[in-house]
């Protein structure tokens, strides 16, 4: 029988990315188990700044959430037409990101940005593979999130009071991309 191989140390980076996962959610000081409010709350105390959960109705293969770190707020879009299980794991992968202060790859960027204003999808455009460790360590995150938090405790999404904000934010991601 021939089964797949691991790559060396495969094991033991999952490990430690898992450690670091755990670690992240254990300093956030949770009860064992918590809402999603809670969570939010705890992730804007250590950001020291709003975050803002935006749901937006993306197409099947987009990317189905993005953090967006700006100058005053943070900003994670996620799946509105993902099953309720699906939509906090995006949101806990998200808070993964703005936690470790992850950077995203600025093609990445452009392919939601596309996504979230309804424009053409572009040719290529997959949901994103876990190949990088900042992207497992997230999944991690957003799993470990779910496992303990309670049931089914409400997303606290955001009001922007702003419905042309996803305009403006690939507005700004296509500036970046003809520089």
């Amino acid at each position: 029988m021939i089964g797949r191989r691991r790559p060396a140390g495969g094991d033991d980076q999952l490990r430690q990315l898992r450690l670091q996962s755990e670690q992240a959610l254990d300093a956030l000081g949770l009860p064992e188990a918590f809402t999603f409010a809670q969570l939010h709350e705890r992730v804007e105390r250590r950001r020291g700044r709003p975050v803002h959960l935006i749901p937006r109705d993306l197409p099947a293969l987009a990317p189905h959430g993005l953090w967006v770190a700006g100058e005053f707020a943070d900003y994670i879009f996620y799946a509105a037409n993902a099953s309720p299980v699906r939509q906090r794991l995006i949101i806990g992968h998200e808070y993964g990101h703005a936690l470790f202060d992850d950077a995203s790859a600025p093609s990445e960027l452009e392919q939601v940005a596309t996504a979230l204003t309804g424009g053409p999808t572009p040719t290529g455009l997959a949901r994103s593979s876990y190949a990088l460790p900042q992207e497992r360590r997230a999944e991690l995150f957003g799993t470990l999130a779910v496992q303990r938090a309670e049931g089914w405790s409400e997303i606290p999404v955001s009001d922007t009071g702003d419905p042309a904000i996803a305009a403006r934010l690939a507005a700004t991601l296509e500036r970046r991309r003809h520089r």
